[in-house]
């Protein structure tokens, strides 16, 4: 099993960077303008890509003041059974955000993952900053 990790700084607070988490507005202002996002633990969020035969499932399995975690249930295959966990932290001056998506099979599908992943933090870090909605995929 394969991880990709990053942590980085967005000059927002903590309540703001949640709220781009947790929300329907949140997850269409950075990632992906098709969203279903439960707001009740054990609920599936569903994200919508114009190139994917189906949308992406990820359960919410645990979403409170610092953490959300997602877990993929059956699409995308390569993403079945990892784990999403964002940790949420205030700093002085907004937020630390750590991020983790564990349990990709291997190295290849953690490689593609990271890129997607790291296009996927700049637009999380320049929603939270400006409320301007820009997501990597419309």
């Amino acid at each position: 099993m394969t991880d990709v990790v990053f942590r980085f700084d967005i000059d927002a607070p903590l309540e703001t960077v949640l709220q781009a988490l947790k929300t329907r507005d949140g997850i269409k202002g950075f990632w992906t303008s098709s969203a279903n996002v439960p707001a009740e633990v054990g609920r599936m969020l569903e994200l919508g890509f114009a190139a994917a035969p189906a949308p992406f499932d990820l359960r919410l399995e645990q979403s409170d003041e610092r953490t959300v975690v997602w877990r993929t249930e059956t699409f995308p295959p390569h993403w079945i059974g990892s784990t999403i966990r964002w940790d949420v932290e205030p700093r002085a001056a907004g937020s630390t955000v750590g991020f983790y998506h564990a349990g990709l099979k291997n190295a290849e599908d953690a490689g593609h993952a990271a890129y997607t992943w790291g296009q996927i933090m700049v637009r999380l870090k320049e929603y939270a900053e400006t409320g301007v909605a820009n997501p990597v995929f419309t």
